[in-house]
């Protein structure tokens, strides 16, 4: 099994010993992006070209999204990069979207912090059953259970939250619209991004 393989979340919950539950902990703070940049991305949410494959979206949405808060953060984004823990467990596959710090190699990672999961036809359930997975996998890579793993469940126009705390899942209740308030989902991308670093 991959991490794409898993049916639904209730699956993984129970394949893993995990509880989850709903609950609204995403705070924003306020980060302004140089105005073209902005314009930019607001240009690339309008544009239904970039909605037509998987591929599309994860190039031109959700990563220029991400990558311009990552790098105010200094927090490397690996884009496809397989990450095989257990085959057993399977907890095998190539994540969307890790961001983790680069190893003293320079070629992979260490202690990836966030998971993100491309949603498909706004299917937040299926997002989530992948999210979690590759969070239990970043749980066991950095072999300590009390460092908290964030994920990201996004189809680049809608964006959910969730955390990893030992054996919990928490998936924040609301969806941010990137298309309805981009301001919002930077505010809240700057707020999830200087939470998830306390991980580091």
């Amino acid at each position: 099994m991959a991490y794409g393989s898993f049916k639904s979340l209730e699956e993984v919950l129970i394949k893993f010993d995990m509880e989850s539950k709903s609950q609204e902990f995403i705070e924003e703070t306020d980060y302004f992006i140089d105005k073209v940049l902005f314009q930019m991305l607001e240009r690339n949410l309008r544009n239904r070209r970039n909605y037509v494959s998987e591929n599309s979206i994860c190039e031109a949405l959700i990563f220029p999204i991400l990558n311009i808060i990552a790098e105010k953060h200094d927090l490397p984004i690996w884009s496809h990069v397989r990450f095989d823990i257990s085959e057993e467990e399977g907890l095998t596959g190539i994540p969307d979207f890790i961001i983790a710090p680069i190893s003293k190699t320079g070629v992979s990672f260490t202690n990836p912090i966030v998971c993100i999961a491309e949603v498909k036809k706004e299917n937040f359930e299926e997002g989530w059953t992948q999210v979690l997975c590759e969070m239990v996998a970043a749980q066991k890579f950095n072999n300590d259970p009390r460092k908290i793993i964030y994920g990201i469940a996004t189809g680049g126009s809608l964006w959910q939250f969730g955390k990893l705390v030992d054996k919990k899942l928490v998936i924040d209740s609301r969806i941010y619209s990137a298309t309805v308030n981009l301001q919002q989902v930077v505010n809240v991308l700057n707020w999830f991004f200087i939470e998830a670093k306390k991980s580091l």
